[in-house]
């Protein structure tokens, strides 16, 4: 069974803590997902990979951060992002709550590319503060087997709110997407930053790569599977106490 911390009190993980010390940390945005999928895609992805995780190995699951650093996607109404900065702040005081606590080993699972970035500089000086302090990122997307699902389904992989979120979400909260008046851009390619100016003139609809009519809930649970697959491994190859 799912070890979700809004099911949880303090006296749950106070008895885990004397035998583990792992956790997991969803990390999405709330943001622009195209015409037919909603601002909280990027969070529910990886709250559903992390349960489905926890069901596997036992390992407890914070709330998620549904906040991302989204600046990119703010000409889109709806859009709610955070600056780097405040983002940054957030992760790290997370991550120190739970390394407060005895969590020595922490999985984030983030479901938004703008992520990425700020993750990384959150992490950097924690982890050279508390030098017992063991943390991986699994970007889910990422994943090279999650990567061949999409290509075997469409050719290619992910951008955004595309063909493979949108299977994700079909299998997981089916009622969400609304395909009817999906529409998309191919992903333009170059170095140069796409601000919120760039989104908006590049992919109009708010959804780049492939075209999302093409996905599909089949789709979709393989990707999820794939991904759990993966965080479990990660997860059983840190050896208990």
């Amino acid at each position: 069974m799912a070890q979700l911390w809004e099911e949880l009190g303090w006296v749950d993980l106070e008895s885990y803590l004397r035998k583990d010390n792992r956790a997991m940390f969803p990390v999405g945005s709330c943001e622009q997902h195209g015409r037919h999928l909603s601002f909280a895609t990027d969070y529910l992805i990886p709250v559903e990979i992390a349960r489905r995780v926890s069901d596997r190995t036992g390992v407890p699951v914070t709330p998620p951060l549904c906040f991302g650093m989204s600046l990119h996607h703010m000409e889109f109404p709806g859009t709610i992002s955070l600056s780097a900065d405040t983002f940054v702040a957030a992760v790290r005081d997370i991550i120190e709550s739970l390394y407060r606590h005895g969590f020595r080993r922490v999985l984030i699972v983030n479901g938004h590319g703008g992520n990425i970035h700020p993750i990384g500089t959150a992490l950097a000086p924690l982890v050279d503060v508390h030098r017992d302090l063991r943390v991986k990122v699994g970007h889910w997307w990422v994943d090279q087997e999650v990567q061949r699902v999409l290509r075997e389904h469409f050719g290619d992989i992910e951008y955004h709110a595309a063909a493979g979120e949108t299977s994700a979400i079909m299998a997981i909260r089916p009622g969400v997407p609304k395909l009817e008046r999906a529409a998309y851009s191919p992903w333009v390619e170059g170095i140069e930053y796409k601000s919120p100016r760039h989104w908006k003139t590049y992919f109009p609809h708010g959804s780049a790569g492939v075209d999302p009519k093409r996905a599909s809930a089949e789709a979709g649970e393989e990707l999820i599977a794939a991904a759990v697959d993966r965080f479990s491994r990660e997860l059983q190859e840190w050896s208990k106490l």
